[in-house]
């Protein structure tokens, strides 16, 4: 998506036309953007990316003078001695007549200052742009970023070519070589997109674990939450997993559910049994930051969790949080799965434990459980895949905690029915056979709009008007 924003932008530095001028600009934007095929949510959030790029512009030229562009992504040898090492780095990159050298990174939403995992990119970025030839009369190299969400500007770099030569020889050369000899793939969020996903050792195979017959439009990444999300709305989904800027405006059981298990997470890696008369225990695993509304609300659920919580004698946590990567190469799918935690009991068996909260009723029995809660027949369609973990047991089983503030239950399933099993692979497939076919992402508005995080990009969200400019997108 930023590379059709960048397309249409430069395309558009032809046109003698400023920026405040926006009617002008956006029946050109218009104009260019119907040759691609885009859902109206993609269309509505590059025209405005494409209108916050070149007001940046003009912020830059009017302080270096008119900018002309130089190249784009492009690509150096370092050392001539060694011509197969190169660099590149996906960027515009300008020149003006007195000898400085624009590179431009494009962010989503908005710019930020200088992070400390950002500044080995500036860094690299600015010895690249650098290199790039012609070299005689350049001065300075500028590195900046641009949020194409609200036109923000942050200077990433900036200074002369050899400072930045400098810099990369002593900061970021040595994490570079680390990087080019690892042997060792690190799984994550963006596996989905990764041409090479289905021959990746790091993930685990898990064929046939969303019960499709054949592979989809292409290759995606799915977790059990995005079935819910995309169940309530499919354009809400796409969008999400597409990266547009999002407004923070959760319901209030989605920001209760995340304090919870944020303090699940720090309380079980201690490896200590979580005493609900332990006050100061209880106190200190909070995320920071909570208003004392949120604080007195949580700390009910996990009072409630105290009195069954797993951890004691002869029992082994193995993490809490944990990240699960798969590939599915029937339906050509990474699957994401995030545990709450796993643990071996005193009995050897290897668990893995679920955590939900809820102001309902409890669930009156597994059954209900089982419907109630997608999460179970995901983890258990997961364990019955063969996924172990870091630990090889032949016994296993899920257990689901439910905490509401006043009382806890758990549920647990043997993984050794397979009429369980057969029920978990059913409603796995379900939920994932219009998603896994999709490829229009139709938004389904409702109630729903009022929480999502995307609203502000789609044309059909149904927000109140007293709502619609308090959560609108800038």
């Amino acid at each position: 998506m930023l590379g059709i924003v960048r397309e249409v932008s430069l395309r558009l530095h032809n046109f003698p036309i400023d920026s405040s001028d926006w009617e002008e600009l956006n029946r050109l934007t218009m104009s260019e953007l119907s040759q691609y095929q885009l859902h109206a949510g993609d269309k509505n959030y590059i025209a405005r990316a494409i209108e916050n790029y070149l007001a940046c512009h003009e912020i830059s030229e009017a302080e270096l003078g008119r900018l002309n562009l130089r190249t784009c992504d492009p690509r150096v040898v370092p050392d001539a001695s060694v011509p197969l090492n190169q660099l590149t780095v996906w960027a515009p990159v300008y020149d003006n007549d007195s000898g400085v050298r624009e590179l431009r990174k494009l962010r989503f939403g908005q710019s930020r200052p200088l992070a400390k995992d950002e500044e080995n990119w500036a860094i690299t970025a600015a010895h690249i742009a650098g290199l790039v030839r012609p070299r005689g009369d350049l001065e300075r190299v500028r590195v900046v970023e641009i949020g194409l969400a609200d036109g923000s500007m942050e200077t990433l770099f900036d200074d002369s070519p050899s400072a930045a030569e400098s810099l990369y020889l002593t900061k970021v050369f040595p994490v570079v070589e680390r990087i080019v000899t690892s042997k060792s793939p690190t799984p994550g969020s963006s596996c989905g997109k990764c041409k090479i996903a289905g021959c990746c050792s790091a993930l685990s195979k898990l064929d046939g674990f969303l019960g499709q017959s054949r592979k989809g439009p292409g290759t995606r990444s799915v977790s059990a939450r995005d079935l819910e999300v995309y169940e309530k709305c499919p354009s809400q989904w796409y969008l999400t997993s597409n990266n547009l800027p999002k407004v923070s405006s959760a319901p209030p059981s989605s920001d209760r559910g995340r304090n919870i298990h944020e303090w699940l997470a720090r309380a079980h890696m201690s490896g200590r049994k979580c005493d609900p008369s332990d006050l100061d225990a209880i106190d200190e695993n909070f995320p920071p930051g909570l208003d004392e509304g949120d604080y007195l609300d949580s700390r009910k659920y996990v009072t409630q969790h105290g009195a069954i919580c797993p951890i004691g004698d002869g029992v082994r946590v193995i993490g809490s949080e944990v990240s699960v990567y798969g590939y599915d190469s029937t339906a050509d799918v990474v699957i994401v799965s995030k545990p709450d935690l796993l643990y071996v009991d005193s009995d050897e068996a290897f668990v893995i434990r679920e955590t939900k909260t809820t102001t309902l009723s409890l669930p009156a029995n597994s059954q209900e459980a089982f419907d109630r809660f997608f999460a179970v027949p995901w983890l258990i369609n997961l364990i019955a895949s063969g996924y172990r973990g870091p630990y090889e047991s032949e016994k296993t089983r899920l257990e689901l905690e439910v905490l509401a503030p006043e009382e806890s239950i758990v549920f647990s399933w043997d993984l050794g029915d397979a009429r369980l099993l057969r029920m978990a692979k059913a409603e796995v497939r379900l939920r994932a056979k219009k998603w896994h076919r999709d490829a229009t992402w139709i938004s389904n508005p409702g109630e729903h709009c009022r929480w999502c995080p995307v609203r502000g990009w789609c044309p059909d969200a149904t927000v109140d008007e007293d709502d619609d400019d308090q959560f609108r997108i800038p």
